[in-house]
């Protein structure tokens, strides 16, 4: 097999092992800057809010208005920087993949093809100026994790004449570009994206709702801080030290286990768990095919007992006066016409002379033959 070869096998493992990734997170439900959902099994769509509450704004009261032209920094970015909300809107060549380069990576330069998504934008658009949506796939057709604005594109970029193949334009995000140096992890694109449309962007962009887990009857919120507590210990034993949500997400974490396992302990006491029932159902019945196997044991011991043939008593043996021992007579003499050597003269038994073979009264031992 050529390098090619094993680079694009390499290559489509690692899009899967992402694609698992992704199912995991699209069915996990409690955070509280964005939701998402999996559509298919190479999509996702996460929808992300605009704006932080009043409430969480260090007191302020209001938040204030997303800077349109940005003075600190220029827009212009690095392949080491991320993009930040305060820098709204930004320009499209630096937010999104020229059409060059995307003919360039689909292979599709005789087309002049890009890297569109699987539909349109315009299909998915949607009226609430409150939260922006952002497709995650991982087509296999591309090899690569993309990602593209599905809403609100005026809000994160100035839009140009060719506004169509633009919205359709996957963004050049930090994360993605190093996919064919490393692994790239479902909650770092994630993290990047909240930190692009959330302004003011949010210490932790995985802050967990605990009123949502709280307001679930079992056994779902049981279930579901379980589904959170996997999501966050894949957060904290992949992410860089010099993350700064890693200690607030561990912080969170521990606080969502004691609840899990409060409600845990709840279920059991209950005795709603499924396979503690199971558990419970099969050993009542294991307790009653031994009572009724006993029962029908202790039934037919009973019958045995009844009818059994008792062993004979001393009645039925004739008495000993009874008994005569044979008279010598009964006993055939038998003539030897080779006498036996026995220089000893020993004589063997008491009993009728000539009774066994050779004329002995008992049989003798066989040296003696």
């Amino acid at each position: 097999m050529s390098k090619a070869s094993n680079q694009e096998a390499a290559l489509k493992k690692k899009l899967q092992t992402f694609l698992s990734d992704l199912v995991k997170v699209g069915t996990t439900k409690g955070f509280k800057h964005f939701t998402c959902y999996i559509r298919g099994k190479e999509e996702l769509v996460i929808s992300i809010k605009n704006s932080l509450p009043s409430s969480t704004c260090g007191g302020h009261g209001t938040i204030p208005a997303v800077p349109s032209q940005p003075t600190s920094r220029k827009q212009s970015l690095r392949n080491s920087d991320s993009f930040s909300s305060s820098l709204l809107p930004y320009d499209k060549s630096s937010l999104t993949l020229s059409h060059n380069t995307q003919v360039g990576l689909s292979g599709l330069k005789e087309d002049g093809i890009g890297l569109p998504p699987a539909s349109p934008s315009e299909l998915e658009s949607t009226h609430d100026e409150d939260v922006t949506n952002f497709l995650i796939a991982g087509y296999s057709r591309y090899s690569c994790p993309y990602v593209w604005i599905r809403s609100n594109h005026h809000r994160l970029m100035k839009m140009g004449t060719t506004a169509t193949v633009e919205k359709d334009s996957p963004l050049r995000l930090k994360s993605t570009s190093r996919w064919l140096e490393g692994d790239v992890y479902v909650f770092e694109i994630i993290a990047e994206l909240v930190k692009l449309c959330m302004y003011p962007a949010p210490r932790n962009p995985f802050e967990l709702d605990f009123s949502y887990f709280r307001n679930l009857s079992q056994p779902q919120q049981c279930l579901m801080s379980s589904a959170m507590i996997s999501f966050l210990d894949k957060i904290i034993t992949h992410s860089q030290d010099s993350s700064p949500y890693s200690r607030t997400v561990f912080q969170e974490h521990q606080l969502l286990g004691k609840l899990h396992f409060s409600s845990l302990h709840d279920m059991i006491e209950s005795g709603t768990v499924l396979i503690l029932k199971q558990l419970k159902q099969a050993e009542q019945q294991n307790r009653s095919r031994q009572s009724s196997s006993s029962s029908s044991t202790s039934s037919s011991s009973f019958v045995y007992h009844r009818h059994r043939v008792h062993p004979p008593t001393a009645a039925s043996f004739p008495s000993p006066q009874h008994y005569a021992p044979p008279q010598a007579s009964a006993f055939p003499t038998i003539q030897s016409t080779n006498p036996v050597n026995n220089p000893s003269s020993v004589r063997y038994g008491r009993g009728p002379s000539g009774a066994f073979p050779g004329g002995f009264d008992r049989m003798p031992a066989p040296s003696m033959f």
